[in-house]
């Protein structure tokens, strides 16, 4: 996932990701990016069609519904 604009600093959680996985420092993609919203929808989605009857994908979607009405 590329950050467009965010040319700024990299956090330490990042750097640490980067250098375990023998990324280069200056990237332009990030390791450990937080998903927006419309990409929790779509995972979520997406799992609910891969596994209908799956019980973590209904405790995670219960959950979203509640931090999220």
């Amino acid at each position: 996932m590329t950050m467009p604009g965010r040319a700024g600093r990299i956090s330490r959680k990042e750097r640490i990701a980067r250098a375990s996985i023998g990324m280069p420092a200056r990237h332009p993609e990030r390791v450990i990016p937080k998903p927006g919203r419309a990409e929790w929808r779509h995972l979520a989605a997406w799992l609910a069609e891969l596994w209908p009857d799956d019980e973590y994908t209904a405790i995670v979607t219960d959950g979203w519904r509640q931090d999220h009405p």
